[in-house]
């Protein structure tokens, strides 16, 4: 068995190859959904970016203190 990565898009639900001249006339195969990068925060306040990056990298409250203090510190 021999394995083979194809760009994809998804228009409405339905699977559209990149390259459709790789692809074989039948076959299976699986599908790894990437999803889209969320655009980033544009002229919002300091406080609305860093709660973006904190829900962005999945920290709770201590945690993100915690990132901020580190980062402070390696600014001294």
């Amino acid at each position: 068995m021999s394995y083979r990565t194809l760009e994809v898009e998804i228009d409405h639900g339905k699977v559209v190859a990149k390259q459709c001249d790789e692809l074989p006339d039948t076959g299976r195969g699986l599908l790894t959904i990437l999803e889209p990068d969320r655009p980033p925060p544009t002229g919002g306040a300091p406080l609305e970016a860093l709660e973006a990056l904190q829900e962005h990298l999945r920290l709770d409250e201590k945690q993100a203190a915690d990132w901020m203090a580190t980062v402070r510190n390696a600014r001294r």
